[in-house]
């Protein structure tokens, strides 16, 4: 009977070491849930830094007018009647040697 216990400590002792170290809740996975977590975290902090920033661009925008004609001139291109729009274009310069 007592080789009956130590047989039975045993064998849970050995199913307990394989779902530790090698089932789907295992250290291994665990390690690699923390990683992709700061992962996540630092890709979170990222979006909300840029959310401040079109936050802010948001709040100018609505209460500036300079802003809005900042925009309007810088990426449409808009000038007043009197005033004229010159277009740079550039261009790759390759040398022939």
């Amino acid at each position: 009977m007592n080789k009956l216990y130590y047989l039975i400590f045993i064998f849970i002792i050995i199913l307990l070491l394989n779902s530790i170290f090698f089932s789907e809740n295992s250290y291994s996975k665990r390690n690699e849930l923390i990683e992709e977590n700061s992962i996540q975290k630092a890709k979170n902090a990222d979006i909300k830094k840029q959310n401040t920033i079109l936050e802010f661009e948001i709040n100018n925008a609505q209460n500036s007018n300079d802003h809005v004609e900042n925009f309007a001139r810088e990426k449409l291109n808009l000038t007043y009647p009197d005033e004229e729009f010159i277009s740079f274009k550039n261009e790759d310069i390759q040398d022939n040697e």
